[in-house]
């Protein structure tokens, strides 16, 4: 969900967004028992968002849909932004999702976001992707 003057409104995959959106990003467990949320954006960084420290994995929430704690306020980095919800039944290694993030940040750094990342067996992934708007000086206006 991104704020809104009037409360939230919830986006989806191509959705676009800006610099300074406020994102409230949330899961279904869907099953899962474990899970991370990463990040990739136009710019090749990578950022965590689930767990925000700590080396494995957490116990994921089931009954629903699960707002993470904090919001994330999306930067300048240019043309998308792209999340992965990273699971398992079993606990596993938050360095080993970062690393995959990061290889995948690496390929894309000039092209469209990556389509997936590289995961060992027994870790499925689903994603979403928003498409950043240009923000160039002077953008929209005459």
């Amino acid at each position: 969900h991104r704020r809104t003057a009037d409360g939230s409104e919830g986006l989806r995959d191509g959705s676009t967004a800006q610099m300074g959106d406020l994102i409230r990003l949330q899961y279904v467990a869907a099953g899962a028992a474990y899970g991370a949320i990463l990040s990739v954006d136009g710019r090749g960084a990578v950022t965590r968002h689930l767990p925000l420290q700590g080396d494995t994995s957490p116990r994921l929430e089931t009954g629903g849909i699960t707002p993470l704690e904090t919001a994330y306020e999306l930067d300048d980095a240019p043309r998308w932004e792209r999340f992965f919800l990273v699971t398992g039944m079993q606990p596993f290694s938050i360095e080993t999702v970062t690393a995959a993030a990061r290889a995948a940040a690496v390929e894309s750094k000039t092209g469209p976001a990556p389509e997936s990342l590289d995961l060992p067996e027994g870790l499925e992934q689903s994603a979403l992707t928003l498409i950043k708007l240009d923000q160039a000086p002077g953008a929209g206006a005459p």
